[in-house]
């Protein structure tokens, strides 16, 4: 039977011409699913507009395992294969960490920047007293922000917790003197430690497993930091409310390390309104701090010398005939004061400890405002510092703590100040690694190089 197939009416040639487009068709098609995919996620995600500071807010304050839950079947979350089964980095002997503000701007180019320095903490401070103005009604976004984007991105996490609400402590008026450096009266004491310690373990019971570390307070020898009334400045008073903190803490998680507050590194001494620091380190470890403490906070920004000068090499050196600032090297009234150096305020601490804790520097820097013509009011240190000494510094110094071996972790203060501050005369802004541009200081490359070298990153 003859076959009338209309493939039959069509030219060979004809048929030849349409198999060999219909193959190349396939063969785009092919390309495009298999081997393009990747290359036209990134194109997206580059040309997507920014999110508001609402939506980014709302996104990190969902659970890590919520946000993972939600991505497409076929699309992986990105594993760090450097991370532990904790999902953060592995832990080394000596914590290298810097402070970060991460309440300001973009929280994940905050922990960006303190992973691309190499750094394996961050310390972020968290003031009760602003972020809970009225009792039970508590901000926590920005928090929720930085907290997990460092989290995600394996890097340990160190709260200062200073400050209370005015309502802890209701005798402490706006008006009471300092009240010009405390209008919202919050740099007090509550009247009941243990409402700071409950305050501490909602922190603790809202970050499961995303804090290390907790610093109960900040320099409690000053005045400004400590306001009660009447106005005395009591060691022991702080001891309980640090004795609270460390039970409730260790209930909650023993594996945070509680860090007592750190000190001002301080000549003055009139109980009042300021204690010399080893003073009340003293009065501390009198009334229990080795008790109720895993490791013992400790400042120390350095002025304008490097961290392995005592006193007596600071009346040698040239800048001692140069320096703008004098501090560290006047000697007209005697031995200039152990508290303008690094390292003898850092080595009376461990003196005084005798190896029963170790330290936490929870802040350390130097200051320059090199690239400014102006600098903050009462900073002018920072006129004597180039940027390449203030680089060269904070190397020095992590290296001195790692080899002395009392320290167990350091902070450099700061990372990301500079360009969230209010200009060069802000104190955080010439301590920072960043520019008021947003631009990196030439500090950044050699305290990076080195913390890339002792984290062991590739």
């Amino acid at each position: 039977m003859k076959n009338d197939s209309i493939f039959n009416r069509i030219p060979l040639p004809f048929m030849i011409a349409i198999w060999i487009g219909l193959v190349a068709v396939g063969a785009v098609l092919v390309y495009s699913v298999f081997f393009s995919g990747t290359g036209a996620a990134d194109s997206t995600a580059q040309s997507a507009p920014k999110t508001t500071l609402t939506a980014q807010a709302a996104k990190a304050t969902k659970p890590v395992a919520t946000q993972a839950a939600a991505k497409p079947a076929t699309q992986q979350p990105t594993v760090n294969p450097k991370l532990g089964a904790d999902g953060l980095y592995p832990a080394l002997d000596f914590g290298y960490g810097v402070q970060v503000n991460g309440l300001v701007g973009d929280a994940n180019l905050a922990a960006d920047l303190a992973d691309r320095a190499h750094a394996r903490w961050i310390k972020q401070q968290l003031q009760w007293g602003v972020f809970e103005a009225e009792q039970g009604k508590v901000d926590w976004t920005g928090f929720d922000n930085i907290i997990n984007a460092a989290h995600e991105r394996g890097l340990r996490v160190m709260l200062s917790i200073p400050t209370a609400p005015q309502w802890t402590h209701p005798n402490l008026a706006p008006s009471t003197p300092p009240g010009e450096n405390d209008p919202e009266a919050i740099k007090g004491p509550p009247d009941d430690p243990q409402a700071y310690a409950n305050f501490v373990g909602q922190v603790i019971d809202r970050y499961k497993g995303k804090i290390q570390a907790i610093e109960v307070w900040n320099e409690q020898n000053l005045v400004r930091e400590w306001r009660v009334n009447p106005q005395v400045l009591d060691a022991k008073r702080y001891i309980d409310l640090l004795r609270a903190t460390y039970k409730i803490v260790k209930e909650k998680d023993p594996n945070i390390i509680v860090i007592s507050g750190a000190l001002s590194p301080t000549g003055g001494d009139d109980g009042v309104t300021v204690i010399d620091d080893a003073h009340y380190m003293q009065q501390m470890i009198d009334a229990g701090l080795l008790d109720t403490v895993d490791c013992v906070g400790a400042h120390h920004n350095g002025y304008n010398i490097g961290p392995n000068v005592g006193a007596a090499e600071a009346l040698t050196l040239p800048k001692a005939a140069t320096a703008k600032f004098t501090g560290p090297f006047d000697n007209s009234k005697g031995t200039p004061h152990r508290s303008w150096y690094f390292k003898e305020t850092l080595q009376e601490y461990a003196r005084q400890l005798a190896g029963r804790k170790p330290i936490c520097v929870t802040e350390f820097g130097w200051a320059s405002s090199e690239e400014y013509s102006v600098y903050p009011k009462g900073f002018e240190f920072a006129q004597d510092n180039t940027v390449a000494e203030q680089g060269q510094n904070i190397v020095d110094a992590f290296k001195l703590m790692k080899q002395w071996g009392f320290v167990k972790m350091a902070f450099l203060w700061n990372l990301d100040y500079g360009n969230k501050g209010k200009g060069p005369t802000d104190d955080p802004v010439p301590y920072s690694l960043i520019k008021t541009d947003g631009s990196k200081r030439a500090s950044w490359d050699p305290v990076r190089l080195y913390l890339k070298q002792v984290t062991g990153d590739n």
